[in-house]
């Protein structure tokens, strides 16, 4: 009975025992099916054995004429495979045919031997010369490591709105108050000011670049923005300290405790650099200043700090003091920076200095010339504000030299 293919509805609707036929029926259908497809197959190699069978000196002697092609052409190798398979099939021509007529295979289980080295890493090669940024084109280029400004964390930082900074300083004028008898004549008294102002200084800088570098390296555009903000933070940091050193008044020796004080210390220096400020008022009953930052050189920090001994061979200070950060003692902060010079000190009231922002930190980008038709431009950033130590607080910042004060504050030898 020939058998018909059923839709999944038409099995659907079928009983348990007529889906359990149908399956069985399918099964003996699909066996016939594939031994008609393999009888098909196998039709014209069967034809073909006996042929097959008969050509293997044929075979053998295209062999024999490929063995000397390749010699000719002196192939690496190639002549000791062609030697073992003419060899297997010389002693093997027997099996061979019968496989063939069997339609079995026939294994060729000799070993045919050839030297081959090992895989190292040596293996590896490279051209000659790799391209210039092939590791920077793959990798991208990392941020440069800068330190991070301290000195801003010490000083009047605010945003203005004002070009022009004005300030007003008022001073005594002439006469003072006295005691007058009865029908005596009263002192006049007046008061004098001053306006001041300040113009804002532009912290600018910027970097030419190509759009191939910007499209072939990853995060570049990225690491150049950073880049510039942080020289940004680090020169305006470098302008105060510059601004500071200039509006400074220097330390001026034979003061309240010049040749006073007995095997002098780094607190000695600043505490005659604080009798300083209290002691030179603009005007009289001035309102005194007083000195809350000390900055020093990191070598003298430790000169000063670390290795300051008494008479036992014991540390004078706590340790509490790390080389290029700050250090509180005695209701001072120590700062140490590359930024003083060697052996020079500077004590400031840091509530005197105003450090603005006029026009804030901004990055723009742009051509300059031809700059455009060669795919080049420019990424620039900048900020403006002003800088100010007021006329009357310079006498809250003093510097000097540590060798100095300390000659002048030892006692004169007899």
């Amino acid at each position: 009975m020939e058998f018909k293919k059923k839709t999944v509805e038409e099995i659907n609707a079928m009983t348990a025992d007529e889906q359990k036929n149908y399956i069985v029926a399918k099964e003996n259908h699909d066996k016939e099916v594939r031994k008609t497809e393999i009888e098909e197959a196998t039709k014209e190699l069967k034809e073909n054995v006996e042929k097959t069978g008969k050509t293997v000196d044929e075979i053998k002697e295209e062999i024999t004429s490929l063995k000397e092609e390749i010699k000719s052409s002196n192939s690496y190798g190639w002549e000791d495979v062609s030697s073992v398979v003419e060899k297997h099939i010389t002693e093997n021509h027997e099996k061979i045919k019968s496989a063939f007529k069997s339609r079995g295979t026939f294994e060729l289980s000799e070993e045919i031997m050839k030297a081959v080295g090992m895989v190292t890493t040596a293996n590896g090669t490279l051209p000659t010369a790799l391209p210039v940024n092939y590791v920077a084109q793959t990798a991208g280029v990392p941020n440069v490591r800068l330190r991070r400004p301290n000195l801003l964390d010490y000083v009047n930082m605010y945003s203005t709105n004002q070009k022009s900074l004005p300030y007003i300083e008022a001073v005594p004028g002439e006469g003072d108050f006295a005691i007058v008898a009865e029908g005596g004549v009263k002192p006049q008294l007046d008061i004098d000011w001053a306006t001041r102002y300040a113009e804002p200084q532009k912290f600018a800088g910027w970097i030419k670049v190509t759009e191939e570098a910007i499209e072939d390296i990853p995060r570049l555009r990225d690491l150049i923005i950073n880049y510039l903000k942080d020289k940004h933070d680090l020169f305006k940091e470098a302008t105060v300290y510059t601004y500071i050193a200039a509006n400074s008044t220097t330390f001026v020796t034979g003061g309240a405790l010049s040749g006073s004080v007995t095997m002098p210390t780094i607190m000695d220096v600043v505490n005659a650099m604080q009798l300083q400020i209290i002691n030179t008022p603009n005007y009289t009953d001035e309102p005194d200043f007083f000195g809350d930052v000390v900055l020093m050189n990191v070598a003298d920090f430790y000169k000063y700090f670390g290795a300051a001994k008494d008479a036992f061979g014991r540390p004078l200070f706590e340790n509490g003091y790390q080389g290029g950060r700050t250090f509180n003692y005695n209701g001072y902060t120590f700062v140490a920076t590359t930024k003083i010079a060697a052996g020079s000190i500077e004590l400031m009231d840091s509530s005197k200095i105003d450090v603005t922002t006029y026009s804030p930190y901004r990055v723009e980008i742009g051509w300059v010339n031809d700059d455009f038709i060669k795919n080049q431009f420019v990424i620039l950033g900048e900020s403006r504000g002003h800088i100010v130590i007021k006329n009357h607080d310079k006498r809250a910042f003093v510097k000097g030299t540590i060798a100095t004060i300390l000659a002048d504050l030892e006692p004169v030898t007899p």
